[in-house]
C-alpha cells in the first residue's frame, strides 16, 4: 500500500544532509546510499501505480478512502516500509566497509618498504 514511502522519506532526508554537510558526505558516499533509496522507492512506487494502489486523485493512495485501512497502512509503512530501509542501509554499510577495507588493504606501510632493503651498504 504505502511501504515506498518510508525509504522515500529516509532518502529525501538523507540528500538534505548530504548536501549540507558536504565534506562529511563524501566521505561517507551518502549519494550512494541517497541514490539506493531514492531509486528504490521509484522502483516500489512504479509498481504500486501498476496495481492500482497509488491513483492520480485523491487521496492518492488506495488505503486511504476506507478509514479502517489507515491502520493497517501505517503499519505497513513502519514494518515492512522500515524494514527495506533497514536492509538498505545495511547494504550501503556493507559497500562502504568492503571499500575502505579495500582501500586501507592496498596502502604499503613505508616502514615496511625501507625496512625490506638495506641503504647503508654491506661491507
Amino acid at each position: 500500500m504505502a511501504c515506498f514511502i518510508t525509504p522515500l522519506v529516509l532518502g529525501v532526508i538523507v540528500e538534505a544532509l548530504r548536501r549540507l554537510a558536504s565534506g562529511v558526505g563524501r566521505k561517507l558516499r551518502m549519494d550512494i546510499w541517497s541514490t539506493m533509496l531514492l531509486g528504490g522507492s521509484l522502483v516500489l512506487a512504479v509498481e504500486h501505480v501498476w496495481h492500482g494502489e497509488v491513483v492520480p486523485w485523491p487521496p492518492f493512495l488506495t488505503a486511504m478512502e476506507n478509514p479502517a485501512d489507515i491502520p493497517v497502512m501505517f503499519h505497513e509503512m513502519l514494518y515492512v516500509g522500515g524494514s527495506m530501509s533497514a536492509a538498505v542501509t545495511a547494504a550501503w554499510l556493507g559497500i562502504l566497509a568492503y571499500t575502505r577495507s579495500k582501500l586501507t588493504a592496498q596502502r604499503t606501510p613505508v616502514k615496511q618498504l625501507t625496512g625490506a632493503v638495506d641503504l647503508r651498504g654491506a661491507g
